[in-house]
């Protein structure tokens, strides 16, 4: 009889665990009002061999990934380069130093180095000046022979190419191609407003009619026709308004890196008789200095923390460089495919044109991102790989997410982000030391993108802590314990 009892009474837990309302965080996320007419994908998996996967929608499905493509790109490069790969960027010459004078050419040699930076330059330049020289009877010639694709990417929307995320490619660049225009009100109502570049350049001026008012709300706007050197604002800006600043992107960057040198040069004491061109290094020329990258652990860092399009762009070319001795994304693009392939990754999963994801062409799968993000895991360069991601609450794209949440400091993951798409893929570290390994990929919705973006948030911070499947031995213990 006390079995029967027992027997009774457990099929009556049983019956209400079922009957009482369960939190399903997939439901919630795809019933928010946010995500009416939005295409979700999302597969969450556990880290274990083989996954287990725990939540899954349309994983199988195409969506444009957004910066989500820059996994690929930080898996490939780490693959094919490795995390202790540097760039090297010489300075070479075809002519001697005679006394004081340089005859000859000076040549900078584009490598594909996307961290390229002034300081660097300076150094090359004092390199010469050490030498002893004060002239140069010759050109300044940048050689970015070693990419074959140039400028843009396939898919790139033409109005915001002059915003300093789409900066131009090159087999060279200088300071991410692109400087920070900042605009201050003047001192006076109806004087026109401040505007300065950072670093302070000759290749860009300023067309401004951005006019200071007594009061009112900020509102401005800026253009650059592609290969213009002028940058148009006009508007206004209210006397008690803040600096506001933005990043623009610098046209035809290899003449803007060779006159910057040149400026480097004059700085020293050295004065190039010549002009900025563009050609190639002679087989005769000869090394005067070299500049080195930091590893590329650090750059994919910095890549992947503030979702840096350039740097992906250079580094998907730089594979390609490297494996058939020309960087261009189509050559890349075949090294990926047959990567995936050796990695058990459907290549149809991953139809990509560029390396940044600002390509509107570009799509995958949640099923091929996870996947990716597993394989990660067992190849010796995943510390690189995982370091360089954004930590929820903490730092780069998701430093003010999570904030305050079971999630913060506990999700690794790459944010992305075009219009009408939100992406986010990576890590979550659970409270009970597991390890899950998600990608949610949202495309064509209408609600403001805060507000897409909470509802992925919520649902990824709903799967930190870990919550004890119902099943029978759990039901027997409840029934022992009552």
């Amino acid at each position: 009889m006390r079995a029967k009892v027992s027997l009774a009474w457990l099929a009556l837990v049983a019956f209400c665990f079922a009957a009482a309302p369960q939190t399903n965080p997939l439901k919630e996320l795809l019933s928010d009002p946010a995500m009416r007419g939005a295409w979700v994908g999302v597969l969450v998996q556990t880290s274990s061999n083989p996954p287990q996967t725990l939540f899954a929608v349309n994983e199988d499905k195409r969506f444009m990934p957004a910066s989500n493509a820059k996994l690929f790109t930080t898996a490939l490069a780490l693959e094919k380069l490795g995390p202790d790969f540097t760039f090297v960027t010489p300075l070479l010459t075809d002519g001697r130093i005679d006394g004081e004078r340089l005859d000859g050419n000076l040549y900078l040699k584009g490598v594909g180095d996307p961290s390229l930076t002034r300081e660097r330059l300076r150094d090359l330049a004092k390199a010469l000046a050490i030498k002893g020289v004060k002239s140069v009877n010759g050109d300044i010639v940048v050689d970015v022979s070693a990419f074959s694709d140039n400028r843009w990417g396939t898919g790139w929307s033409w109005d915001y190419l002059h915003y300093g995320y789409a900066a131009e490619v090159w087999a060279i660049a200088l300071d991410r191609n692109s400087v920070t225009l900042q605009v201050s009100p003047a001192s006076k109502e109806g004087q026109l407003a401040q505007v300065t570049l950072v670093p302070a350049t000759d290749w860009l001026t300023v067309d401004s009619r951005v006019v200071t008012v007594k009061s009112g709300d900020s509102n401005w706007s800026i253009w650059r026709d592609p290969w213009e050197r002028v940058i148009h604002l006009w508007g206004r800006v209210p006397l008690s308004a803040s600096p506001e600043t933005v990043r623009i992107s610098v046209p035809s960057v290899p003449y803007y890196v060779g006159e910057s040198f040149r400026a480097t040069l004059k700085e020293m004491g050295i004065v190039v008789e010549g002009s900025v061109k563009v050609g190639q290094v002679p087989s005769n020329a000869s090394v005067i200095a070299e500049t080195q990258s930091p590893p590329l652990r650090e750059i994919v860092r910095w890549l992947n923390k503030v979702s840096d399009n350039l740097y992906a762009e250079m580094l998907l070319r730089t594979v390609a460089l490297k494996e058939r001795g020309q960087g261009s994304v189509s050559a890349a693009m075949q090294i990926l495919k047959q990567q995936l392939i050796d990695w058990g990754i459907d290549p149809d999963d991953v139809q990509l044109f560029d390396g940044s994801g600002l390509s509107r062409l570009n799509m995958v799968t949640p099923r091929a991102v996870v996947r990716l993000l597993q394989i990660a895991r067992t190849r010796p360069w995943f510390d690189a790989f995982k370091e360089s991601l954004p930590i929820a609450g903490k730092d780069g794209t998701l430093r003010t997410r999570f904030q305050n949440t079971p999630a913060e400091g506990r999700v690794f993951a790459k944010t992305g982000y075009i219009g009408s798409v939100v992406a986010l893929s990576g890590y979550i570290q659970r409270t009970d030391g597991s390890e899950l390994v998600f990608s949610i990929l949202v495309n064509h919705y209408s609600a403001p993108t805060r507000q897409v973006q909470a509802c992925v948030d919520k649902f990824v911070a709903s799967l930190v802590e870990t919550r004890e499947p119902l099943t029978a031995k759990t039901l027997t213990s409840f029934v022992s314990s009552n």
